[in-house]
């Protein structure tokens, strides 16, 4: 099993192949139930890691090892594209790896399209993307003084 995951999974192709799967598995359910809206949900979680993990690092947010992978997913709670990430990045680190994947698959699409994500993708960068691509956003802001005094 192992030679198979540092070997064979490893492989360029391969792991195209496995990030693509669960947008497949949508695309397939889209075409049998299609919706009329595409609501993408982008946040980050915590793996807590133990030993010597490739990647694992201290997480000061979290207070832990771990890795810290990104997902997005839609408004039925499908895992449209996720990415296992380096313990110590940002929460919005290499967003683009993510979302434009799943923002391609539903470019040509003539519905709705929405986005919401916590503060940590509050980042002109992200809102620039999503305004070319025809996505209507919810982000929170980050807190600071100006906006905690009024």
């Amino acid at each position: 099993m192992g030679r198979f995951e540092t070997e064979v999974l490893t492989q360029r192709s391969n792991l195209n192949a496995l990030t693509e799967v669960s947008g497949k598995w949508i695309d397939t359910l889209r075409q049998r139930k299609p919706d009329d809206r595409i609501i993408l949900d982008m946040d980050s979680s915590v793996s807590e890691t133990y030993g010597q993990q490739e990647g694992s690092a201290y997480n000061g947010y979290f207070e832990c090892n771990c890795y810290h992978p990104a997902f997005c997913f839609n408004q039925h709670g499908d895992l449209e594209c996720a990415l296992l990430r380096n313990g110590n990045v940002h929460s919005a680190d290499d967003w683009r790896s993510v979302l434009e994947p799943v923002v391609a698959r539903y470019r040509a699409m003539m519905i709705k399209k929405f986005f919401r994500g916590d503060s940590a993708f509050a980042i002109p960068e992200l809102y620039t993307f999503l305004e070319t691509e025809h996505y209507l956003y919810a982000i929170r802001l980050k807190s600071n003084g100006l906006l905690e005094r009024n």
